[in-house]
């Protein structure tokens, strides 16, 4: 990267962001009426026990902070307090493998790489094993520390057992007391970079109190009262239109998010009425502002969020899921500072293995390629999701047909939101490029028969009744008519009815008028009519036109060709993972 370049990247004045990667830290077994009603008293659930990686990378310092945010299931459970292994065989069946620390391994880390532990909460399934983490800093909500020593007077529930020799109090951080020193939204300071523990808590949008750690709105930590005295959630921003909040205990099902269950209830042995939750009138208002933000677009991830684990598309989002992707140790200072302007640009999701190859190989290219790539995501006059399809149809076109690209961008869909339905018919649009062998042959033929002397009639006026209703087919299912079609209605019309018919699928399936909207479509053939496999400039110019007649813009048109540009890269997919097989080879 030139110093003219990182001049123009550090002068952009792009929002700070943080990379959040998934920790896997054990499973365990619930009883499903404990947490959500009405549900049968034999209901049970086997759920994770999420922990989270942030990272945060400060241009300006080059410091990096890394912090865990829970820690999981502890590794041995013979190591818990007496009254927690008795409540732990409450919970069986129960997995402790892989804890954290085997979690961060997968990624190349080691707890002291970890600069700072931060817990939501106290109960035993958060703690882990916290002298597995000698060097860290470990930092837990006001009140915790009352629970640990038990001199806390608040409702605990049955089962909160805690042990008091939990943390070095020297290594430890007790945040204040939320309400404390509570100052508006626009009194925030902005900008520091640097890690602050005991700054004030502030209002952030419907969130009544949360604690900025950077000073940069990167990174919240976020008072969320009701299930235990000190539980606290994190809001992170990972590109500049996403965010993710870890949502600890605040809630234990994402029933109770939709509403299709309230929070459960049971009796205990002396007939006393036991709650999960501490406080569960501040549970069920704190449950009521993750509602909003879920509704405002922000991710939740709770700790035992077996839905949000299942769902496939969430696999490489684990930390260590596919290691030299994660493997920030592996790489120079440099390399590390261009894989931070990558998370930061495109998000840590887009980064996969041809992209870490990429990086190994040639720094320099990747620096070139990843602005390249960025400007037409940074503009987007196009959602990420008609992007991704846009990027689909290039890469799926019968003249390119790069499969991992076709991986790339489906999975890129996925995540932004597209159905089954929208990349099927991304993918029947895209097959209609053949045709051009017809469009560009047919007048050839016509003049080849011309110097012959045997030259065919042109015009509307040589066609027949049924050709004519086959124009008039074709108009009604596409939507316009184009000169170019004329030769071929007129010397094949069997060929061009059959065309229409498969031309038309993604114009007339799906209650008739497909999924997609009209001017997608057109954009959607412009891609790859201008994709430099192909540059068949007759199409382009037609679907062009067709794209501003449905309300397009020359804007979203040149974020199309910008997109499409970016073919080019895909050299050095191919190239690359050649050449890594043909080294390890000699």
């Amino acid at each position: 990267m030139s110093a003219v370049d990182s001049q123009k990247y550090s002068n952009r004045a792009a929002p700070a962001l943080v990379t959040v990667h998934a920790l896997s830290c054990g499973h365990f077994s619930l009883p499903e009426y404990q947490f959500v009603y009405p549900i049968s008293r034999d209901a049970r659930r086997t759920v994770p026990s999420l922990a989270f990686l942030i990272q945060h990378y400060d241009q300006s310092t080059k410091k990096r902070t890394r912090i865990v945010f829970d820690l999981g299931l502890r590794r041995d459970i013979k190591r818990y307090a007496p009254p927690i292994q008795k409540h732990v065989e409450t919970r069986q069946p129960m997995s402790t493998d892989p804890d954290v620390t085997k979690s961060l391994a997968r990624g190349g880390l080691v707890p002291e790489d970890i600069d700072y532990v931060i817990y939501s909460h106290v109960h035993w399934d958060h703690i882990g094993e916290p002298r597995d983490f000698p060097t860290s800093t470990f930092v837990v909500g006001h009140g915790s520390l009352a629970l640990l020593n038990g001199t806390s007077l608040s409702l605990r529930g049955g089962h909160s057992f805690f042990e008091s020799d939990l943390l070095p109090e020297e290594q430890t951080i007790e945040l204040l007391e939320p309400s404390a020193h509570v100052l508006k939204k626009h009194d925030s300071c902005r900008g520091t970079g640097d890690i602050s523990f005991g700054g004030s808590w502030r209002t952030h949008g419907n969130l009544p109190l949360a604690l900025d750690l950077f000073n940069d709105g990167s990174l919240l930590i976020v008072d969320a009262p009701g299930h235990l005295p000190g539980h606290i959630n994190l809001l992170a921003r990972t590109s500049p239109d996403h965010q993710i909040y870890m949502g600890g205990d605040a809630c234990h099902d994402r029933r109770l998010l939709t509403g299709e269950k309230s929070i459960g209830e049971w009796n205990d042995a002396h007939g006393q009425v036991c709650c999960i939750h501490a406080d569960r009138k501040q549970a069920e208002a704190t449950i009521d502002r993750i509602r909003v933000l879920e509704k405002e677009g922000v991710e939740i991830i709770f700790a035992h969020d077996v839905e949000w684990e299942n769902d496939p598309k969430n696999k490489t989002r684990f930390f260590g899921a596919n290691q030299s992707m994660d493997n920030y140790m592996s790489l120079t200072p440099d390399q590390q500072r261009l894989k931070e302007r990558f998370d930061t640009e495109l998000g840590s999701t887009a980064y996969d293995e041809s992209w870490a190859r990429m990086l190994k190989h040639s720094p320099e290219m990747f620096a070139a390629s990843l602005r390249l790539t960025a400007i037409p995501k940074q503009s987007s006059h196009l959602s990420p999701k008609i992007q991704s399809l846009i990027s689909l149809a290039v890469s799926a076109s019968s003249t390119h047909l790069h499969v991992p690209n076709i991986h790339r961008y489906t999975r890129a869909a996925l995540s932004a939101g597209a159905s089954r339905a929208e990349i099927v018919e991304t993918l029947c649009l895209t097959s209609t490029l053949g045709i051009h062998a017809s469009t560009v042959g047919v007048p050839i033929l016509f003049e080849v028969l011309e110097e012959r002397g045997e030259a065919i009639p042109k015009g509307m006026a040589s066609m027949s009744p049924q050709q004519l209703a086959l124009k008039q087919d074709f108009e009604v299912k596409r939507g316009y008519w184009n000169a170019l079609w004329e030769e071929m209605l007129l010397i094949a019309p069997e060929f061009f009815d059959a065309y229409t018919e498969f031309s038309s699928v993604p114009w007339t399936n799906e209650g008739g008028k497909g999924v997609l909207e009209p001017k997608v479509k057109e954009l959607i053939y412009c891609a790859f009519d201008t994709a430099a496999t192909h540059m068949y400039k007759p199409g382009l110019k037609l679907h062009m036109r067709n794209v501003l007649n449905y309300g397009g813009t020359k804007e979203e048109i040149m974020e199309v060709l910008e997109l499409a540009t970016l073919l080019s890269i895909s050299t050095l997919d191919v190239g690359l993972e050649v050449l890594d097989n043909e080294m390890g080879g000699r």
